[in-house]
C-alpha cells in the first residue's frame, strides 16, 4: 500500500486497533510483551458504510454460538445462534473496544481481513472479487469457535484457538487475533481469484500447491510491513541486517520459539518433497531473498552501507566471527540513520507487493511450475522497473535450484534435421543457404542455371 493511500484513508476510513503480532509473544529478555499495545489502523470503508458486526459490502462477522467447524457436509451460510453484533463507538470508529473483551477479537478479525484486502487491492490496482462470488457476495468471518484449529473455505474464514502444552484448547491464544495467520488465509483467496485452479485432471498440481502456501506466507509478510510499530521493532533489532532469523521471516508465530514456517531458510528444491507446505519453502525463500537484496541495493545506492557489506551479508560466510562482524558493521551503518533505513525497507516492500501482484495476475494454474513463476517475475520486473532487478531475481532463484525441470522441452536442443531443415551441398559453400529438406537441390540447380544464363548474356553483349 502506498504511503499516499494510507494518508487518504486516515481522512476517510474507519479506525480499529489490532496487534501486529500475537500479544503473548515476549521480548527477547522475557521482560514483557513484545507488542504490549495494539496499533491503530485505518481501513478503506468509511464509518457511515460499516454496519455493526463489523460488516460491509465485502465481508461480515458472525460471532456464532456453539458452532461446529464447517465441513463438506456443513457449509455457509451459518444460520444458528449468534452473539450481539459489535457496535462502533460514538465517533463511528472501533478504537474504543477493550483488548480483554470478546468484542475486540471480533473487530480484530474484521479489521485484519479488511486491511489486508485494502493493501493488496492497492498493489493490484483493481478490486479483488471473491472466487466464491457465484454463490456469496460477502465473506463470512467467524472469530471464536471451540476448536483448536482454524480454516479458510468457500465463502468463509473461521478461527478457533491455539493449544496448550498438553493439547487442550488455549483460550488465551485466539487465532483470530493472529495477524499472520489471518493474512495467510486471505492470501489463499487472492490466489484463487487471480490464478484460479487447475482444470486438467491430469495435472498433479505439485508446484501449484507449493505456490499457494508460499503466496499465503508472502501475503502476510508484505502486509505485516505496514505496521509502523513492527517496522520500527524489526530495524531496531536487526539494524537492517534482515538476512537473520527475525520477526519478519517468521510467519504465523504460535509461540516465542515456534512458528508455522520460516521465510529465511536454506531450503533448495533438492531438499524438499511434494508436500505443499514443505515445497513452498524454496519459493518463499527465493522471493524473500529478492526483497532483501533490493532493500540492500537501495542502501548501497544511498551510501548507507558499502557494497562490500552487502556482499558479505548476502553470502553469509558462515562462521560466528564473520556473522558478528557483519552485525557490528550494520549496527554502525544504522546508527543515526533509522529514517533512511525505514524508507529503503518500505520501498523494497512496495516493490515486492507490486511485483507479486503483476506476477500472480499473469499466471495460469494449469500445469504451473516454479519456473513459470520465475519467468513471470522477470517479466513483471521489466514492466515495473525496466528490468533493474533481473540479475537479483535470477541469482536468488538459481541458488534455490528453481529452473526448468530436467525433462522440460525448453532444455532440449533442436538441430536442423529436427526442424526438417538442412544445409546445401558442400560444393555450394560460397553461396550456402538453408532450405527445407528436399528443396535444396532443385533450388541450387535453378540458381546455377540462372547464373550461367546471365554470364552468357554478358558475353554476347
Amino acid at each position: 500500500m502506498s504511503l499516499q493511500l494510507d494518508e487518504r484513508l486516515a481522512e476517510t476510513g474507519t479506525r480499529f486497533r489490532i496487534f501486529p503480532q500475537p500479544r503473548f509473544l515476549l521480548k527477547a529478555d522475557g521482560s514483557g510483551p513484545l507488542f504490549p499495545e495494539p496499533e491503530v489502523v485505518t481501513v478503506s470503508v468509511a464509518p457511515d458504510d460499516i454496519q455493526p458486526g463489523p460488516a460491509d459490502d465485502r465481508m461480515f462477522v458472525v460471532d456464532a454460538v456453539n458452532k461446529l467447524p464447517y465441513s463438506r457436509f456443513f457449509r455457509p451460510p451459518y444460520t444458528g445462534s449468534t452473539r450481539p453484533a459489535v457496535e462502533p463507538g460514538e465517533d463511528g470508529h472501533f478504537t474504543h473496544l477493550d483488548p480483554a473483551g470478546r468484542e475486540f477479537s471480533a473487530a480484530t478479525m474484521y479489521a485484519t481481513v479488511r486491511r489486508v484486502l485494502d493493501i493488496w487491492e492497492d498493489y493490484f490496482d483493481h478490486r479483488l472479487d471473491w472466487h466464491f462470488e457465484s454463490d456469496f457476495s460477502r465473506m463470512e468471518l467467524i472469530p471464536l469457535i471451540e476448536w483448536d484449529n482454524a480454516q479458510s473455505g468457500y465463502g468463509f474464514l473461521e478461527f478457533g484457538f491455539g493449544r496448550t502444552a498438553n493439547g487442550t484448547i488455549d483460550h488465551t491464544r485466539p487465532y483470530c487475533e493472529n495477524f499472520d495467520v489471518l493474512a495467510h488465509e486471505l492470501g489463499h483467496s487472492i490466489i484463487f481469484t487471480e490464478v484460479g485452479v487447475p482444470s486438467n485432471p491430469a495435472d498433479q498440481a505439485i508446484d501449484y500447491g507449493g505456490m499457494h502456501e508460499s503466496s499465503g506466507d508472502l501475503t502476510a509478510i508484505v502486509a505485516l510491513l505496514h505496521f509502523d510499530s513492527f517496522v520500527g521493532h524489526l530495524l531496531n533489532t536487526t539494524r537492517g541486517n534482515l538476512l537473520t532469523v527475525n520477526g519478519l521471516d517468521r510467519v504465523g508465530e504460535l509461540s516465542d520459539s515456534r512458528e508455522i514456517r520460516v521465510a529465511f531458510n536454506g531450503k533448495r528444491m533438492s531438499d524438499v518433497g511434494e508436500q505443499p507446505h514443505e515445497r513452498s519453502l524454496p519459493l518463499t525463500g527465493a522471493i524473500f531473498d529478492t526483497m532483501v537484496e533490493v532493500f540492500q541495493q537501495t542502501l548501497v545506492a544511498e551510501g548507507l552501507i558499502t557494497a562490500d557489506l552487502r556482499d558479505r551479508s548476502t553470502h553469509l560466510p558462515g562462521s560466528a566471527e564473520d556473522l558478528d562482524l557483519i552485525d557490528a558493521d550494520f549496527a554502525a551503518a544504522y546508527r543515526g540513520k533509522k529514517k533512511e533505513f525505514t524508507e529503503a525497507l518500505l520501498l523494497a516492500r512496495d516493490y515486492l507487493g507490486r511485483l507479486l501482484a503483476v506476477t500472480w495476475g499473469t499466471l495460469s494454474a494449469d500445469f504451473l511450475t516454479y519456473h513459470d513463476i520465475l519467468r513471470a517475475l522477470l517479466r513483471a520486473d521489466r514492466a515495473l522497473d525496466g528490468g533493474r532487478n533481473q540479475q537479483i531475481i535470477r541469482e536468488c532463484f538459481a541458488w534455490r535450484e528453481i529452473g526448468p525441470v530436467p525433462t522440460s522441452l525448453l532444455l532440449r536442443p533442436h538441430n536442423l534435421h529436427d526442424c526438417g531443415l538442412s544445409t546445401s551441398r558442400p560444393a555450394d559453400d560460397a553461396t550456402r543457404a538453408v532450405f527445407p529438406h528436399g528443396v535444396t537441390t532443385a533450388v541450387a540447380a535453378n540458381a546455377s542455371r540462372k547464373g550461367r544464363t546471365t554470364a552468357a548474356r554478358s558475353r554476347k553483349t
